[in-house]
């Protein structure tokens, strides 16, 4: 009994474990992510609004050449507008809009927007041992929408009822493009990933709405909107780790 006891620590302690994990190699890895930005305004984006933030969500797919495929949504937001124009349209001369009472109503607005694409991209491995870390480069094509979101606080002012709000808010969207530059950083625990870096939007966009109340028309003008951001990520991988194997000796 005792020599069978022996035999099997003898046989624990020389046991070699091996096992592919994602420090050693390159490998395929399935990954989610959440992410937060901000953006710079540029073209005609900076006419209406200020800087924003964005908050997403993506779903990518790297390979074990390190170029990976994804998709992506992210929601565009922020407190006021540079040049509330309606405001003009429609306050009186004490600099108000006013309800069904009479009295000066409570309005604010934000932008209210979204984006939508599909991207491809390459992990270049430097500056980590680690040949699934590295710079980060990718470029994709989806869509963009934004709008004026006024916000009328007790739903009592009847210039701004929800159809009539179509004819203030500017609804636009279009075709967007974008390129992103960053740093991919994976470890060994699936749910301590990130990446970081700097991202340019291009907007192809133009107002939707058939009629503008203040312009006293369709407006049909295609254009630019530019968002330079920046943006941190936190990535879930799903990749499967491979089971470890004991030998005997």
């Amino acid at each position: 009994m005792k020599k069978w006891i022996l035999i099997a620590i003898l046989l624990v302690m020389i046991a070699r474990l091996s096992s592919q994990t994602i420090k050693d190699d390159r490998i395929l890895i399935p990954m989610i992510s959440a992410e937060l930005g901000y953006n710079h305004p540029g073209g005609d984006f900076a006419e209406r609004f200020n800087g924003s933030g964005q908050v997403g969500a993506a779903f990518n797919l790297k390979f074990k050449s390190n170029i990976f495929l994804g998709v992506q949504g992210n929601y565009l937001f922020s407190q006021g507008i540079k040049d509330p124009e309606y405001r003009d349209y429609l306050e009186n001369e004490d600099g108000w809009i006013t309800n069904f009472y009479g009295e000066p109503g409570i309005v604010a607005e934000k932008l209210d927007g979204f984006t939508v694409s599909a991207h491809v991209g390459y992990i270049i491995p430097v500056l980590n041992p680690n040949p699934n870390s590295g710079i980060m480069v990718s470029g994709g094509m989806g869509f963009m929408q934004h709008k004026i979101w006024i916000e009328e606080r007790g739903n009592n002012i009847p210039q701004l009822t929800d159809e009539y709000i179509k004819g203030y808010d500017r609804l636009c969207n279009g075709l967007m493009t974008k390129q992103f530059l960053g740093y991919m950083f994976f470890q060994e625990k699936a749910a301590w990933n990130f990446y970081a870096g700097f991202e340019f939007t291009q907007g192809y966009t133009q107002n939707r709405r058939s009629w503008d109340f203040i312009e006293k028309r369709k407006i049909d003008e295609k254009r630019l909107d530019l968002l330079y951001s920046i943006k941190i990520g936190w990535v879930i991988s799903l990749h499967k780790r491979m089971a470890t194997e004991i030998y005997y000796y």
